[in-house]
């Protein structure tokens, strides 16, 4: 199977047949294992959707990548395991509803008749757990509290509780889409000059039990005891972080390059 490398990098075994504790282990170990990060973005490469290229860039070389490029692997992964999933393509709103192109891609899952949100590819903001759709009550999803809003004109919002208070991360409907609306949505998200990840940089990787996060010039380790911040002053220090915080292989070079072109002008 195409996959087999992938199921073995994560430590898993393929079920017999889709069940919930599969997907549960899923999640949490890719997020645990693959960064989320746009430096091909920044670095104006060519970002290919093809599954090899997919496997070899975030599962083989562990360079990570943005949700197009995650999320796809998972929707792709679990099709293949007899998963029902679903393509979502939603909007992206950071608690700040507004007029916005859809330029996020998600997975929805149905086991036992119940639907859940799955997503490998939204950062530090993530979920590393299923999220159920029609649930009353927030969930836990490692550090966080998470819950499906359900609007009167029947789209959904994805809700981070920060401090027991909402946090509107992205909106979404169950609207038909192909890959051919991600394809679209993923040439705006990393060609467009105002597209937020060609303007910004962003790189995160988390488990149950810690968030770490680079968001421009800022560094943030988050954990069940609280959180701290430092600020990235120089392509030396953003050398560091990336290849000791998140294990990427990447050049000196490069981090001087994407410093000085994207997080200096930040600074300053």
């Amino acid at each position: 199977m195409i996959f087999d490398a992938y199921l073995n990098e994560l430590g898993l075994e393929a079920p017999t047949q889709p069940d919930f504790d599969f997907l549960s282990r899923y999640i949490a170990r890719h997020m645990e294992l693959f960064t989320f990060n746009n430096l091909s973005v920044l670095l104006k490469e060519d970002i290919s959707l093809d599954m090899d290229t997919l496997l070899s860039k975030v599962v083989r070389r562990k360079s990570g990548g943005y949700c197009f490029e995650h999320n796809k692997l998972a929707y792709e992964l679990l099709n293949s395991l007899g998963y029902s999933v679903r393509l979502v393509v939603g909007k992206v709103l950071n608690n700040f509803v507004r007029p916005v192109p859809r330029t996020h891609r998600i997975t929805l899952v149905e086991i036992d008749g119940k639907s859940y949100l799955v997503d490998v590819g939204f950062g530090a903001n993530c979920p590393i757990t299923p999220i159920a759709l029609n649930h009353p009550q927030p969930q836990l999803s490692g550090l966080d509290h998470y819950q499906i809003h359900v609007l009167e004109n029947g789209e959904y919002d994805l809700v981070r509780y920060d401090h027991g208070q909402p946090f509107i991360l992205y909106r979404f409907d169950l609207a038909h889409y192909t890959e051919a609306d991600c394809e679209m949505a993923h040439f705006y998200s990393h060609k467009h000059p105002n597209a937020v990840f060609t303007k910004n940089m962003v790189v995160s990787q988390k488990n149950k039990n810690e968030v770490k996060a680079i968001v421009n010039q800022e560094f943030t380790h988050r954990t069940a005891n609280g959180e701290v911040t430092q600020l990235i002053p120089s392509g030396a220090v953003l050398f560091e972080l990336l290849t000791d915080q998140f294990a990427l292989s990447v050049d000196r070079e490069v981090c001087d390059f994407i410093f000085e072109r994207t997080i200096l002008p930040k600074l300053t």
